[in-house]
């Protein structure tokens, strides 16, 4: 699917009602209250209001409070610039960054903090509408999936972090699908959400033990995201014309061993391709 940017969407093709009420509640967070866009010095903001635990120094819980907290829309969030690089997964596939694998312990306590920052102003780009800013805010904590996957730690203090990887995709892909339809790509769209279903559903077949050692209810964390993404589809075929991909009518076929649709939808999809 083509990547797509707030330039050339159609204002025909905005999200139905019920398509926004079901991105709404999907990512909306209670620990944080969004205020909305603002904009100082010429630089652009996401105000919010943060729920924060007040612990007092020997470790007791002392309260709650909110606090008034803001985030980059552009860059990092915090607006720091680690080692003089965009962010540390930038530094870190740099040559100086490579230089200094295999990653410790500090490193991974950074990439989980950063990956914290990026996780929220992901929700908040949903709640804006802003699907361009959070699909890039997902593919920025799918690479730093992508370091610990690749990094040299156990793999209990790996697991830590991959197995968020499902929730990571499905927002990825709900983005792009999302900007697609205001494209008006829904076929595109249609196909995003497809593969990234199955894909969710594999990496929840492929560590079934694991999640299964953590959820007292044995509903996994990919189950419950392959049920997300099937619930928006299923909005979206109904309120906004998303058709049935070509890839899903593919595996269709080839299921049931209808070769003479399988080689239709074959040619349909090299046509496609070829005049992509």
């Amino acid at each position: 699917m083509s990547r797509l940017g707030d330039q050339g969407r159609d204002p025909e093709n905005k999200l139905s009602d019920r398509a926004q009420g079901f991105i709404q509640r999907l990512y909306r967070d209670p620990r944080y209250l969004l205020i909305g866009k603002m904009e100082r010095f010429g630089r652009e903001l996401i105000a919010f209001v943060e729920g924060c635990t007040m612990i007092s120094a020997t470790g007791e819980v002392r309260g709650q409070a909110l606090v008034n907290a803001e985030h980059e829309m552009h860059g990092r969030p915090d607006g720091e610039r680690p080692y003089q690089e965009d962010s540390l997964v930038e530094y870190y596939l740099s040559p100086a960054g490579k230089a200094r694998m295999p990653l410790g312990d500090d490193d991974f306590v950074a990439l989980r903090e950063e990956s914290w920052q990026y996780y929220v102003r992901r929700n908040f780009a949903f709640l804006l509408g802003d699907f361009a800013q959070a699909r890039d805010d997902a593919e920025h904590n799918l690479a730093i999936w992508n370091l610990i996957e690749q990094s040299d730690a156990s793999d209990e203090a790996k697991w830590s972090y991959l197995r968020w990887w499902p929730w990571i995709e499905r927002d990825r892909a709900v983005a792009e699908a999302l900007l697609g339809i205001e494209h008006g790509q829904r076929e595109e769209a249609a196909t995003e959400l497809y593969r990234a279903q199955r894909a969710v559903a594999q990496y929840g077949e492929r560590y079934a033990e694991r999640y299964a050692e953590e959820e007292e209810d044995g509903k996994s964390l990919s189950s419950q995201m392959d049920r997300h993404i099937a619930s928006l589809i299923e909005i979206l075929k109904e309120d906004d014309s998303l058709p049935v991909s070509t890839e899903e009518q593919l595996d269709e076929a080839l299921a049931r061993g209808d070769e003479e649709e399988v080689e239709r939808l074959r040619r349909e999809m090299i046509q496609r391709a070829m005049g992509e």
